[in-house]
């Protein structure tokens, strides 16, 4: 027992440090860091919500409403021993001297919240005739404590300042900075319009068993929505949503490229000790001292790479959590043991997944081969094929929760090695017709011969290559800079909530003003509720597929700027509507299809007549669906529209939103800094975790080159020995490695364009776009990294003298 320990621990040591196994070690530490990173991460976030609780939405039940509930509804809450309090928020201008600005204001009782707590400075409570601020509307009014500021037709006094509310979470996903003022205030500032947007909040405090029938009460309006302590609202934030796709998604990135590293080594591994395993047969070595002697050199193994992974994954997300910052509660709870027990078991289930058939091989190696090389373990090596394809299943299931990506995944990479088979040999049957220099024509001519070792090496790189590309264009779709997709002439303001009569007026002030203007629609909110007579499903309700939010209805006699007919003819008759393409396409909806509506709580419906593409990046107003102007003349309608502010004009906006107190205008420029700003911050975060990968690529290659490398000793001394010049052996190999890291780049470029236009319309939910970057930047990064990483073992069998070489070849050595 003593004898096999101390053999384990002699191999761990060589194999480990020295061999082929120092790259196992290295690329299980990395799949154990990028899992346990990401799950650190996601479960302090998620301990961090959940510990919040009843503070983070301020009441035990939260009712979200797009207007006011019936009072019958409030008499039965507090019949059932509910206290409630409620809140409403809008946007709406306020005035400060000649200052102004767009502010998202919420109305709220005095002894508002009843969970959590209202920060201001100084302390104090919500009174009638006050408005508390947030520091950056105080900073951009230049405002002070005791300074008055109008709010539509109120006069208000700025009591303090607004730090946190106990309900607004940590979303950063404002369109305007934050305000308080009290419910009784509502009504002389008189900016809730019919048909503006609002939120109103009832924060419910109950006993456990009004809680009981609370939950099982049936929501009454569209729209409306129960919100409870662990429901995590907050987290709703795209960017942010985007990113824990992408950690994720990094993760299993990782350690799949982590997991061909270690395949390729442990492969390596298990044709080098074929020979030890024989000998030690022949020594009188029984079945069960050999399996201890790998257990224990497997247990060494895992060990080892599993605390390095387990240090070096707890600082990445150390690191990632300082990156996001802000976007992050303020208090997270320390970390649980369960991230680190999740990573040990997906560590031990990559090694045993990885080892099992070649250590079999081994066991069952004859004694005989020591002496009859030609002999072979009776467990064929292809039986490692069905067992890593079961074992990635399980691991992208586990890691994304989806069978139908895991599928996709395997899919992906068998169609991989088929292009690769087809494109390598096309190629090779080429390159032996051309006319080129003869370091060319041997590289040329040993790939065509050795067609399937070669179509290994290919594999190994290409998939590297392939996941690689695929996280960096994934990167670029999740989180990209927003200006980068604006027209150079786009708006940069949007006024809403325009009465009819103010429309010409304040046409005429812009224009007078210098200021571009989009064209003026009308506009008011409703819902879809039938499609082809079948209604949609709803809160409670049981349907069809449909958009589970009211949406803004507009009218108007032409197409607009940005909009293109793709099905059907524009609006020409009464009781026509336009829709959406892409929307039409997701719900099933066909031209002459009969759609229903609500609007104010009176339905009609509509026939539809056109489809159109939309140019949603045009910072104009655009519409899912444009109605003929019969439909909507019955309802209340106000006006919305963009125009681009020529530099210098803030005067006429300042007149102008003091002549029309009401209207509500939009600094998008603003907007855009700031969502820019998350998207750095963001992307700062996500590119540890693309390191992470970028080394667990680079292991691959390591791997790889040097199995690779190692296979050709025999071919190269045999050369040398018939009188090849070194330089021409080494112009040989260069060549050799820079074809293969090209084609290796050029068919990933290929299945990774593919897989991130199946990821972006059916996981990301976006439109579809090219990425020419991945058809340059993966073939000329592959010929770069395999060149530059099989640069020193070229020198290393290419050095030395003739007759070391020799002998190194007969000790089964380099």
């Amino acid at each position: 027992m003593r004898g096999t320990s101390r053999l384990a621990l002699r191999l761990l040591y060589r194999e480990g440090l020295q061999g082929e196994l120092r790259w196992f070690i290295l690329a299980l530490a990395l799949c154990v860091a990028c899992v346990v990173s990401v799950a650190l991460l996601a479960d302090r976030l998620d301990a961090g919500l959940k510990a919040s609780g009843r503070e983070f939405i301020g009441g035990d039940r939260v009712l979200v409403s797009p207007r006011p509930v019936e009072p019958l509804q409030l008499g039965r809450w507090q019949q059932a021993g509910a206290k409630v309090q409620a809140t409403v928020s809008f946007n709406t201008m306020l005035f400060h001297g000649e200052a102004f600005q767009l502010a998202s204001l919420r109305a709220v009782p005095g002894d508002f919240p009843f969970y959590g707590t209202l920060k201001t400075t100084p302390e104090g409570a919500v009174t009638p005739g006050t408005i508390w601020l947030s520091p950056r509307l105080m900073a951009l009014l230049g405002t002070r404590l005791g300074d008055e500021l109008e709010a539509g037709n109120a006069s208000l006094k700025v009591a303090g300042t607004l730090l946190e509310e106990p309900d607004q979470g940590f979303s950063p996903f404002q369109l305007a900075p934050r305000a308080l003022v009290h419910v009784d205030d509502l009504g002389q500032i008189g900016a809730l319009l019919p048909g503006s947007r609002q939120e109103w909040r009832y924060l419910l405090q109950a006993p456990r068993e009004a809680l009981t029938s609370l939950d099982r009460e049936r929501l009454t309006l569209p729209g409306q929505r129960w919100l409870t302590p662990d429901s995590g609202e907050s987290r709703s934030g795209k960017t942010l949503a985007n990113a824990e796709r992408f950690f994720r998604l990094a993760a299993l990135t990782g350690v799949l490229l982590g997991t061909l590293a270690m395949a390729i080594a442990v492969r390596q591994f298990a044709e080098r000790q074929t020979g030890m395993m024989a000998l030690l047969k022949t020594l009188g070595a029984t079945r069960g001292s050999l399996w201890r002697l790998l257990g224990s050199l497997l247990l060494g193994l895992t060990l080892t790479g599993g605390i390095i992974g387990l240090l070096l994954g707890f600082g990445v997300q150390a690191l990632a959590l300082s990156l996001l910052g802000s976007l992050l509660p303020s208090e997270l709870p320390p970390p649980s043991w369960r991230p680190f027990a999740l990573a040990l078991a997906v560590a031990l289930f990559v090694t045993l997944m990885l080892v099992l058939i070649p250590f079999l091989r081994l066991l069952r190696i004859p004694p005989l081969k020591v002496l009859r090389r030609e002999l072979d373990a009776d467990i064929p090596s292809w039986w490692g094929v069905p067992v890593g394809l079961v074992g990635l299943f399980v691991l992208v299931w586990g890691f994304m929760g989806d069978a139908l990506l895991a599928l996709g995944l395997i899919g992906g990479m068998g169609g991989l090695m088929g292009l690769l088979a087809l494109l390598g040999s096309s190629l090779l049957r080429l390159g032996r017709r051309i006319r080129a220099p003869q370091p060319l024509r041997l590289a040329l001519a040993h790939m065509a011969r050795e067609r399937g070792s070669g179509l290994f090496q290919l594999a190994g790189f290409s998939l590297a290559l392939l996941l690689l590309g695929l996280l960096w264009a994934v990167r670029s779709d999740l989180i990209g800079d927003i200006r980068q997709h604006l027209p150079a002439d786009a708006p940069n303001r949007f006024l809403v909530n325009l009465m009819p009569e103010e429309r010409i007026p304040v046409l005429a002030l812009l224009k007078e003003a210098g200021a571009e203007t989009s064209d003026f629609y009308p506009m008011v909110r409703g819902r879809l509720t039938r499609i082809a007579g079948e209604a949609v499903a709803e809160e409670g309700r049981a349907g069809r597929e449909g958009i589970e939010r009211e949406l803004n209805f507009t009218t108007t006699d032409t197409l607009p700027a940005g909009n293109r007919i793709t099905a059907g003819e524009w609006l020409n008759g009464p009781g026509q509507v336009s829709l959406d393409a892409e929307v039409a396409a997701r719900l099933g909806i066909r031209l002459g299809d009969e759609l229903g509506f609500t609007i104010e709580g009176r339905p009609f419906s509509a026939k539809v007549t056109s489809l159109r593409a939309i140019r949603w990046d045009s910072m104009r107003p655009n519409f899912y669906m444009i109605f003929s102007p019969d439909l909507l003349e019955p309802f209340t309608l106000t006006w919305m529209g963009s125009y681009r502010l020529p530099n210098g004009m803030q005067r006429a906006e300042l007149q102008l939103v003091r002549e029309f107190p009401t209207v509500s205008l939009i600094d998008v420029d603003d907007l855009i800094a700031r969502l820019t700003t998350i998207s750095a911050q963001v992307s700062r975060a996500l590119a540890v975790m693309l390191g992470l990968v970028t080394a667990a690529a680079l292991l691959v290659l390591l791997a790889q080159t040097q199995a690779s490398l190692a296979t050709r000793r025999n071919e190269l001394v045999l050369m040398r020995t018939l009188g090849a010049p070194g330089p021409l052996l080494s112009r040989m190999l260069g060549w050799e490695l820079m074809l293969t890291g090209a084609l290796a780049g050029l068919c990933a470029a290929l299945v990774a364009e593919g897989c991130v236009l199946f990821l972006q319309q059916w996981w990301f939910s976006g439109s579809l776009s090219w990425h020419p970057s991945l058809w340059f930047g993966l073939p000329l990064l592959g010929a770069l990294l395999v060149t530059l990483v099989g640069q020193g073992w070229r020198r290393h069998l290419l050095g030395g003298t003739l007759g070391g070489r020799l002998r190194g070849m007969g000790q089964g050595t380099l």
